[in-house]
């Protein structure tokens, strides 16, 4: 026993490695700043530098040294009848080994002889392999496990080896893909993996759909696991969840108005009057038999053009909260017997649904639950049908069902949270339309850090299989598009993380992509909750003279009248009138512009170049919401009304004024007003013109959903930046 203990102790060598990364993989340990009011980053304190570094490497009797002193003895084993995606997941875990350690591993197929030190990817012929359960792992499972010297990263020929390989060299290599233009890769010399029990990892959601723009570049969801619509569909990364026909709203595409209203009007929802609608969100009649027998057939041609197809979606036209269901007779007769206006739209999709489930057993049928379908009905839909609830009503600075929703519902009195739970009771197939953006001014920072994690647990424990989480789709630039994409998609791979695991992430992404000034952004997203910590802030809120402070009214500031004196008023030409501006802004300055600013200056003179691009970028949210607070003092507007408020004031309360007489100080009012306006007006508009610079630069296209495109065109910089366009 001596003896061989002392042969182990031999065994154990003390590698110093060599890195030139700027971190590790992701640090569980360093937790300091969760977005909570008793630990918020708020401390005057500078925050301490960190100087990072590596722990040591210890190499065993079960260390798997993969390369060392620039030499391996490794290869890398893929099934002889490997799908295009296992060979991309080959390729990749070469490439990346080679981007760490300069030593290209050599690939080959499972025909060759069994050797003692391997690296197998996908389900290989070696006898380790016959553990897996290729069932239970499903397409996008895998496993990651060593023994006896070998890795194992086992996975389908769909997406699992491919999201297995991914998962590897992030977890046990140390690399990070934050962004689409921007990866952590380690530099070692000496590549070592400790063992691994049994590293497995089955996905709870089925569909993970993330819109961001800056996701969807350099082929960059798969390594975000994300399969949607806006993954690719290449068979190189295993395709995605594929639809057909459309992706939402396709009730008007598969019985268009150009194609029969004029014809067949009693297709088209009736109103309460008797008419039927038509227009842009127009409903369907769906109780009348002739609808039924189109759609059936425009689903047949598309399921028989399309045989990669995943899901159909038979969902109701997009539409305001004004547009009803159909109230004809009959469409009234379900609605009360089903007790929700969802209930035509069930019936009649699982209607197509059941025509087709024989022929088409692994197509899934899927419709919305979407403002006035919301509320649960009372028929089940069948097994074949999937139902999309939508947020869109909801609060989004706190987690859902610890509020009211924001915004009205027809048809339903529930919260979101109530009509989730209530559906999650009778539906096997729920996904969510989830957002993540405010459409008014997407640019600037949406608050929903706090309630992201605790939303996506929300729906994993009611039976949500599928996500989509709306973004900013319509410009490159929002407010930390890329972390946002970053963290959503872990959360949508492992709903059930902790609060730790959470912020860890954030903090990690951070910490890498904007450099060692990364606190001081942390600083600002928690300082930007906190300003709304006690405001419902729904996906179309407006900003207003205040902005983000959300205090509507300004107060006069009264001390600014005891530096003004009548001689200044009468000679008002030479005086500098923007020490007077601020007369009817809240004597509160706005606290996420002033100090949002300061702490991403602060950031900027920690960063490298290249971080500091990044940095400015995701300042713009900080300079957009500057352009909404100063309108309230700069505008052309405003500065009439405060200059008026200000003069109006002052010679009622100025001694010396108030001997003027009435016309006098009617004629002195108008000029100063003239005056300043004329002189003034063009301090917000070159404010306006420079922060347009700035957003073409960085790639912004549209400040909001429904806003113009400010690519080209005459702009008009005298207004808020959502109506620049309208001159």
């Amino acid at each position: 026993m001596v003896k061989r203990s002392f042969a182990f102790f031999l065994l154990v060598l003390l590698v110093i490695g060599v890195f030139s990364c700027e971190r590790t993989a992701v640090d569980t340990t360093d937790r300091s700043y969760p977005p909570t009011e008793s630990t918020s980053m708020t401390s005057k304190a500078e925050p301490e530098e960190e100087e990072e570094t590596e722990p040591p490497i210890i190499i065993n009797e079960d260390t798997l040294v993969m390369v060392q002193n620039n030499i391996s003895s490794y290869k890398i084993i893929y099934p002889k009848e490997a799908t295009a995606s296992v060979l991309t997941a080959v390729s990749e875990l070469q490439s990346y080994i080679k981007k760490i350690t300069k030593v290209e591993l050599p690939v080959c197929t499972d025909e060759e002889p069994v050797s003692e030190l391997e690296i197998a990817v996908g389900y290989t012929n070696r006898s380790e392999d016959g553990q897996f359960d290729k069932k239970k792992l499903g397409d996008e499972g895998f496993v990651i496990e060593t023994k006896n010297k070998k890795l194992f990263i086992a996975g389908s020929g769909v997406r699992g080896a491919l999201y297995g390989v991914y998962t590897f060299l992030e977890e046990y290599l140390g690399c990070g893909f934050y962004t689409s233009e921007y990866e952590k890769i380690p530099s070692r010399e000496t590549l070592v993996v400790q063992p691994i029990e049994r590293d497995e990892q089955i996905p709870l959601l089925e569909y993970r759909e993330i819109d961001f723009v800056t996701s969807r570049k350099n082929n960059f969801q798969p390594k975000l696991k994300a399969n949607g619509v806006y993954a690719p569909a290449s068979p190189e990364v295993g395709g995605r969840v594929e639809y057909v026909g459309g992706f939402v709203h396709t009730l008007d595409s598969l019985v268009s108005q150009k194609d029969y209203y004029s014809s067949h009007p009693e297709y088209f929802a009736m109103k309460e009057d008797g008419t039927r609608q038509n227009g842009w969100g127009a409903q369907l009649c769906l109780s009348d038999p002739g609808v039924l027998k189109v759609v059936k057939n425009k689903v047949r041609a598309l399921l028989e053009s399309r045989p990669d197809a995943n899901i159909i979606s038979i969902s109701q036209s997009d539409s305001g909260t004004n547009v009803m269901p159909c109230m004809c007779p009959e469409c009234r007769k379900v609605h009360e017997e089903e007790g929700s206006y969802s209930g035509t739209l069930i019936r009649f999709v699982n209607a197509v649904a059941e025509e087709f489930a024989k022929d088409y057993p692994n197509v899934k049928f899927d419709t919305l639950a979407y403002r006035y379908s919301r509320k649960v009905c009372k028929t089940p839909p069948a097994d074949n049908v999937i139902v999309r609830l939508c947020t869109i009503e909801c609060c989004f600075s706190h987690p859902l069902g610890s509020c009211k929703d924001v915004y009205a519902v027809s048809g339903s009195d529930n919260t979101i949270a109530e009509d989730i739970a209530d559906w999650s009771k009778i539906c096997n197939n729920i996904y969510v339309w989830d957002y993540v953006t405010n459409y008014k001014q997407s640019v600037i920072f949406f608050p929903n850090f706090n309630s992201m994690r605790q939303n996506v647990r929300f729906f994993a424990e009611h039976n949500v299989i599928g996500v989509y989480e709306e973004a900013n789709y319509f410009s490159e630039t929002c407010d930390f598009p890329e972390l946002r994409s970053y963290i959503l998609s872990k959360l949508l791979w492992n709903p059930y993380m902790s609060e730790e695991e959470y912020w860890g992430y954030i903090d990690d992404f951070l910490k890498n992509v904007y450099g060692k000034g990364w606190r001081y952004l942390r600083e600002y997203i928690d300082l930007a909750q906190n300003t709304v910590k006690d405001y419902h802030f729904g996906i179309y809120e407006e900003f207003t003279k205040s902005a983000f402070s959300h205090k509507t009214t300004p107060k006069r500031d009264p001390e600014m009248l005891s530096g003004l004196t009548l001689d200044m008023v009468k000679n008002y030409e030479s005086v500098d009138w923007t020490k007077f501006f601020g007369y009817l802004r809240s004597t509160e300055e706005n606290p996420l512009t002033l100090k949002g600013e300061e702490l991403f200056e602060k950031a900027l003179g920690k960063a490298t170049p290249e971080q500091a691009e990044r940095i400015k970028k995701a300042k713009l949210q900080i300079d957009f919401l500057k352009s909404y607070v100063m309108y309230s003092t700069y505008s052309k507007s405003a500065l009439t009304d405060n200059i008026v408020a200000l003069m109006s004031d002052f010679f009622r309360t100025n001694e010396e004024a108030k001997a003027v007489s009435s016309s006098e100080k009617n004629d002195l009012i108008f000029a100063v007003r003239d005056h300043v306006s004329e002189k003034y007006a063009s301090i917000y508009e070159d404010f306006n013109k420079s922060l347009y610079t700035e957003a073409r630069k960085y790639g912004i296209a549209r400040l909001g959903e429904g806003s113009p495109d400010i690519t080209g065109g005459e702009l008009d910089f005298t207004k808020l930046p959502y109506d620049w366009k309208k001159k």
